[in-house]
């Protein structure tokens, strides 16, 4: 169940490593789509960040944000509860996973800096014309907050949800709100036997504090959530495992409830924005970083496959820039991930 940890995160004998590698296949070479190359270093200063937009027939999206006002009195979900939870704990198989920050621009990647030895399947912001980024950690396998400054990042530390901190919630997905607010969508119940789940989403209004919102998927072997909202209508990716290759589902619900299936594409770890009119998605594959455009968000073009030893792809809304992780020192792709039943190693 791979935004990843649900990638690389644990290995094949335990859940997590079906959260965090990155899976696909090559069949549709065939197409013989662009491959760009990585170009040099990026800076990371925000004044060269485009703010992307878009008036559309559809909706009006403008990035990755949504009304928060007409959804309040929504009720939580049974599904969304405790079970599966556990204590904080360190996690080894994330030990060797590295936070990357580079660019994306025109399905150009240019490769950046490293912020972070320890973390996992990142996801983030421009808020206040900072980048934000929310990662699964090392140490205690809790979902932690940062801000990137140059090239640092500032671990603010673990969220809190409903209170509390807790191992189990693993994929951050992030968007904000019109009204300044933070929705975080994740894949819980992590920390108990069987596959993971249900994809649950989250409201706060500091990104660091948060409570449960409601259940969006409760289907096993989905992983990975990635999330839009265009007007009243919610666009949700999720990844799921195979041998074979693994692929995204897409799935859409009005008013983020109801969600009914509507394409899948090659390549799992999605990444789901809407920008230049267009849906926009990335996947992983072991023939490279997957670059995938609709106009509808059923029907899929593969626009490109990006050379990329990395996984888990994660664009920062309301910019260029672009966050990832990779294995340290290994300089290799991830691998596909699978799910085999058992329960996550204590």
């Amino acid at each position: 169940m791979i935004k990843g940890v649900a990638t690389s995160i644990i290995t094949v004998a335990v859940v997590l490593g079906s959260l965090i590698a990155c899976g696909g296949s090559t069949q549709d070479l065939a197409l013989t789509p662009e491959v760009y190359r990585p170009t040099p270093t990026p800076s990371t200063e925000l004044s060269s960040i485009p703010q992307p937009s878009a008036t559309v027939e559809i909706s009006e999206p403008e990035t990755e944000t949504g009304s928060i006002s007409d959804l309040d009195e929504t009720p939580k979900s049974i599904g969304c509860t405790s079970i599966g939870h556990g204590d904080p704990r360190r996690e080894e198989m994330l030990e060797g996973h590295e936070l990357w920050l580079g660019k994306l621009t025109d399905s150009i990647l240019e490769e950046g800096s490293k912020l972070l030895t320890g973390g996992s399947v990142p996801d983030g912001l421009v808020i206040d014309e900072k980048i934000h980024l929310w990662w699964v950690s090392a140490a205690d396998h809790t979902i932690h907050r940062g801000l990137v400054d140059g090239n640092e990042l500032q671990d603010l530390g673990p969220i809190t949800v409903d209170g509390e901190i807790f191992s189990g919630m693993v994929d951050p997905d992030i968007i904000q709100f019109d009204d300044g607010s933070i929705g975080l969508t994740v894949l819980d119940g992590f920390d108990r036997s069987g596959p993971p789940g249900p994809i649950c989403h989250l409201r706060s209004i500091d990104g660091q504090n948060f409570t449960t919102y409601s259940t969006l998927l409760d289907m096993e072997e989905r992983f990975d959530p990635s999330l839009v909202i265009i007007q009243d209508q919610w666009w949700l990716a999720v990844g799921v495992a195979s041998e074979d290759g693994s692929v995204t589902e897409i799935y859409s619900g009005s008013g983020g409830q109801n969600f009914t299936y509507q394409s899948e594409v090659e390549g799992a770890v999605p990444d789901l924005s809407y920008f230049d009119q267009k849906f926009q998605l990335l996947t992983c594959s072991k023939s490279g970083m997957r670059s995938y455009s609709s106009s509808n968000g059923k029907d899929w073009n593969l626009d490109k496959i990006i050379p990329f030893q990395g996984c888990d792809p994660s664009r920062i809304t309301g910019s260029n820039f672009f966050a990832y992780k990779i294995e340290s020192g290994e300089g290799r792709e991830m691998e596909p991930p699978l799910h085999d039943g058992k329960p996550p190693r204590n």
